[in-house]
């Protein structure tokens, strides 16, 4: 396989977003939404950029030519309606439960509009918000274009005449963001829980929710946006509560319970830097057993598991419904590298589990502090890989030292009901009870590792361009085409 730049990625991002001017010259409009979204998936995938405006602006004019214009509320018009508009959600994923709690503890009257047929990834969201007498509900069928839930969302709020515009939503979720562009009069605020990657809409929002640094970072200098429209709000995990289903038996009883988990890209790249950890610390402390939990491709670890005779020490778990009791049940928290696991690294810290984490500082990113240092300080994430193996040391011997960290940690995370006081003070006032800090980012390095990704672990961006553009692709993008006819051969041929 040869590797990909950036320039063959641009390339594929230019030729995407000519084809969705083509499409609405030639009033094409659902080709053209279709090809904006598509733009959004190869940026997200690649992180060269966080922001285009010109998609933006093609995703108001269509709005513009489908919905009649404006959407104009007046100034007068009374109440303090709210629509809360969300395809980034199902329960306990995502930011939806914990905003949707704050709403209804501040008593607010909102609507709830659910882009995705698929009403089973939400039906805990769904019990709470339709108990909840001041809630309206606006879900669609399996089939309806992105046009006809357009219109229906514009023609639904001309009449409910909210104050505010709340949008969770995907990266390339065109449908919230030609609504927003409509939106005259109204507050309209984005739930930045993508904050570390390219997203629809920065130029048509009037403020951003940052839960860290970070993202106030990347909005700052990245997305066009001003100090003013930045407003702060941590998040804490929501817990489902399901009952614990065991460890594997073979697992001593004895052993030090090294837990970790997430999706399995975030531990590709950086020359499998992840591996190496697992195998130095388990080779340091042969009391301690590493629990991995997580989706995805894993053939990789498996790979590196066996070859490293690594079987008894490494323990796969799959996929986890109760991972209120996988943390409850171990010792401490292992990060992920590259990438860390956001949500995972809040429920450690929920749980009481000390958390042992690395990065290269040139991966600002990984930093769990602004995770979950909210209420207060604490050191977590080493950046020298000496101090982070003699830490994990310390944790595997020290059972005082684990519950005295975790027991800190579980002080730090932001409690819901000063979520929810933060939330209702931010959208009575626009402005947030936090400060947002900028930070050092390295942007080259963080587009670099995605670039190492695509090319050695997980071609996202070639399988998605071979998927739409089919043999095309072949005329187009020579180089993706042969790469992705290879990478599919090699997966036919494995499965047999």
């Amino acid at each position: 396989m040869r590797n990909l730049g950036k320039e063959d990625i641009i390339r594929v991002y230019d030729h995407f977003k000519k084809s969705a001017h083509a499409s609405f010259e030639s009033g094409d409009h659902d080709k053209a939404i279709e090809w904006v979204s598509a733009c959004s998936r190869i940026a997200y995938h690649s992180n060269f950029f966080y922001t285009d405006p010109e998609l933006d602006g093609l995703l108001r004019d269509i709005a513009q030519v489908v919905c009649g214009g404006d959407i104009r509320v007046e100034a007068d018009t009374p109440g303090d309606r709210l629509v809360f508009i969300d395809t980034d959600g199902s329960d306990n994923h995502g930011l939806t439960q914990q905003y949707i709690r704050a709403l209804i503890a501040a008593g607010a009257e909102f609507a709830y509009v659910y882009e995705d047929a698929d009403l089973g990834r939400i039906k805990t969201i769904l019990g709470e918000i339709r108990d909840y007498p001041k809630a309206t509900v606006i879900t669609f069928e399996k089939g309806n274009s992105d046009i006809h839930k357009t219109r229906a969302i514009a023609d639904f709020i001309r009449e409910y005449r909210p104050r505010k515009y709340i949008m969770h939503i995907l990266p390339w979720d065109a449908v919230a963001v030609m609504v927003c562009n409509l939106l005259k009069g109204v507050d309209r605020y984005n739930i930045n829980a993508t904050d570390h990657a390219f997203w629809l809409g920065a130029s048509c929002i009037d403020y951003c929710i940052e839960f860290r640094d970070y993202g106030y970072t990347v909005s700052l200098e990245q997305r066009g946006l001003k100090k003013s429209q930045l407003l702060m709000l941590p998040y804490y995990p929501i817990s489902n509560g399901a009952a614990f289903k065991g460890f594997p038996a073979r697992i001593p009883e004895d052993a030090v319970k090294v837990f970790s988990g997430g999706s399995f890209y975030k531990i590709y790249g950086e020359k499998g830097l992840y591996f190496d950890m697992v195998r130095r610390l388990l080779s340091e402390n042969p009391q301690a057993v590493v629990l991995y939990a997580g989706a995805g491709n894993g053939s990789k670890l498996k790979r590196y598991i066996k070859e490293n005779g690594l079987v008894d020490r490494v323990i796969l778990l799959g996929n986890r419904g109760d991972i209120d009791g996988v943390f409850q049940t171990c010792d401490f928290y292992l990060g992920t590298y590259p990438i860390c696991g956001g949500l995972m690294s809040q429920y450690a810290a929920v749980s009481g589990k000390a958390i042992l984490a690395y990065t290269d500082p040139k991966l600002g990113i990984n930093m769990i502090e602004g995770l979950v240092c909210h209420q207060d300080q604490a050191h977590i994430t080493d950046t020298s890989l000496e101090g982070f193996y003699a830490r994990g040391k310390r944790l595997c011997d020290d059972e005082t030292y684990r519950r005295e960290e975790g027991d800190h940690l579980k002080r730090c995370v932001i409690p819901p009901l000063v979520f929810n006081d933060e939330l209702r003070y931010l959208l009575e006032n626009n402005v947030s009870k936090r400060v947002g800090r900028k930070e050092y980012v390295d942007y080259e390095a963080f587009s670099d590792l995605h670039l190492e990704v695509e090319n050695h672990y997980q071609p996202n961006i070639q399988m998605y361009v071979a998927l739409r553009l089919r043999w095309k692709t072949a005329l187009k993008f020579p180089k993706i085409f042969v790469n992705a006819m290879t990478i599919k051969m090699s997966r036919i041929l494995k499965i047999k």
